[in-house]
């Protein structure tokens, strides 16, 4: 009798246990590099408008912009990495970021730094749909969503270092010092990530590109609409507490040292949730937990508005960790939804679309924002916005719970 192998074991030895781990931990600190990349710039948006010149509203164009980059990143190299390989994709990625991290600090004008965060979101964009394809296909289906999701947590982990480190560093090393890491730390991982890696079983044998219109297809019109939509409210929260909570806080009256420290609670709160909701997705369908994690962030940030009056460090960064916790566990269980919804043949293409409309959100999410703060509202009552595409997530996620 033949056995059929799985792509688990054809692929240069990497279904064994231990091949299974160097996949997770790799595609891990490439996650843990995007969470910090993408956490640094906000706590150090105050330091850089002082230093070129500008309007702290105009940081809006900066935050989008990156957006932008992930938007095409996440499009383009997911289905480069279906047809051509997730290794190189993944590898290429990361150099991207790398080389726009050391743009970031270097930058002397707007426009410089416009297209050093669009370079950024370009690779960080790229980098996902293809660290999360591969860890999908190196998985057992059992295994895939909580590993999916598990993997996702190396993101706000990430945020949280940055966060910290920025908290750190900012009063004595300056803003550009944790770019240079942030150079550093990605140019050093991409020859590791080429040699060790395997390539993917699936892209390795699939000659033609994966045609966007088959997302839409047998079945999965309305499972893809609502996906999507449920992505693009994910990403907007996700996004916007991330880059403006710094400078909103300090709008608040708290010191720059002391808003990146809440951050940084938040991104701790936040790989907690997501490891939670990754034990949670091996015992049950993600969707219940989303239907919780969801208007539980709104709550949660809605709780931040209230106390943003009374200005109490410990208050408000108990309650960021909070909400980091579920808005963190909602990201990490709509991409294991995401992996999940597509055949293996499609997923980085899949995973790639999905990510890509949620950024439409972060593109629009910080420049609405940015609009707030130039309309003079307080704080308060930004949060209070921000907690809105929460709400609306839920009501999609319910709605992709009836298709699927």
């Amino acid at each position: 009798m033949t056995v059929k192998q799985s792509p688990l074991s054809t692929v240069d030895g990497a279904g064994d246990l231990t091949g299974q781990g160097r996949v997770f931990l790799l595609c891990a600190l490439v996650a843990f590099l995007d969470g910090f990349d993408t956490q640094s710039i906000g706590p150090a948006a105050p330091a850089i408008v002082a230093a070129l010149g500008l309007k702290l509203s105009a940081f809006g164009s900066v935050f989008s912009i990156s957006q932008a980059g992930f938007l095409a990143g996440s499009l383009l190299f997911g289905t480069l990495g279906d047809k051509l390989g997730r290794r190189k994709m993944l590898g290429l990625c990361t150099a991207l970021f790398g080389l726009a991290s050391l743009g970031t600090a270097m930058a002397g004008s707007l426009p410089a730094l416009l297209a050093a965060r669009l370079l950024a979101g370009l690779g960080l964009g790229g980098a996902t749909p293809n660290f999360v394809g591969m860890v999908s296909e190196f998985s057992p289906p059992e295994l895939r969503a909580r590993r999916v999701t598990i993997l996702w947590a190396a993101v706000p982990l990430g945020g949280m270092a940055g966060a910290f480190a920025s908290s750190a560093s900012l009063p004595t090393l300056g803003w550009q010092a944790m770019f240079y890491l942030g150079c550093a730390a990605p140019l050093l991982l991409v020859p590791v990530l080429l040699t060790i890696l395997p390539e993917t079983a699936e892209a390795a044998h699939h000659d033609e590109p994966v045609a966007i219109a088959r997302l839409f297809k047998e079945g999965r019109l309305w499972r893809t609409v609502w996906l999507w939509l449920a992505s693009f409210m994910t990403w907007t929260l996700l996004v916007v507490t991330a880059f403006w909570t710094p400078a909103l806080l300090k709008q608040a009256g708290f010191s720059a040292s002391a808003a990146a420290a809440v951050l940084a609670f938040s991104n701790a709160g936040g790989v907690v949730g997501t490891l939670v909701i990754g034990a949670v997705l091996g015992r049950r369908r993600p969707f219940g937990a989303l239907l919780i994690a969801f208007p539980a962030a709104a709550l949660m940030i809605l709780a931040i508005a209230v106390e943003l009056s009374g200005g109490a460090f410990p208050l408000v960064a108990a309650t960021a960790a909070m909400a980091g916790f579920f808005s963190s566990a909602a990201g990490g269980g709509i991409l294991a939804v995401s992996a999940s919804v597509y055949p293996g043949v499609m997923r980085a293409t899949g995973v790639g679309w999905a990510l890509g409309f949620g950024r439409i959100g972060s593109i629009v999410g910080p420049m609405a924002v940015g609009a707030l703060v130039a309309a003079a509202l307080p704080p308060s009552a930004i949060y209070a916005a921000i907690a809105l595409p929460a709400l609306a997530a839920a009501c999609f996620v319910a709605l992709l719970a009836k298709r699927s």
